[in-house]
């Protein structure tokens, strides 16, 4: 289940951390290609990129496909269609929470500013 989704248009890397027993974490570079680079972190932290990812298999990887699990439906859309991968170096869960909670504190921000202008 996703926790955050948040998309940065300028590095276009779409972003989501989870509420999930074994990912942590994914981003997915968005650009013209119809494949995608993926780079999931697990709750331990090691971290893997898969390349040549359909458009289609991420955002059911994202969505938890028919189970709602994401590790299920990583093994389903991503492993099982033999998308070539490679173990990375492992990511700073630490610094990836810090980056979710700031995250979650502008939207607070921007949505208590919003708010405001429309209670004027």
């Amino acid at each position: 289940m996703i926790i955050l989704r948040d998309y940065d248009e300028e590095k276009q890397l779409d972003r989501v951390w989870y509420d999930s027993s074994n990912v942590f974490y994914s981003e997915c570079e968005d650009g013209d290609s119809a494949k995608k680079i993926l780079r999931v972190v697990f709750k331990n932290g090691a971290t893997y990129q898969y390349s040549d990812v359909d458009v289609s298999d991420y955002v059911m990887f994202i969505a938890g496909g028919t189970d709602n699990s994401n590790g299920k439906a990583l093994n389903e859309f991503v492993k099982k269609k033999h998308c070539p991968y490679e173990r990375i170096a492992d990511s700073d869960k630490e610094a990836l929470i810090n980056e979710m909670n700031e995250i979650k504190q502008r939207r607070r921000q921007a949505a208590s500013e919003t708010k405001e202008e429309n209670n004027k």
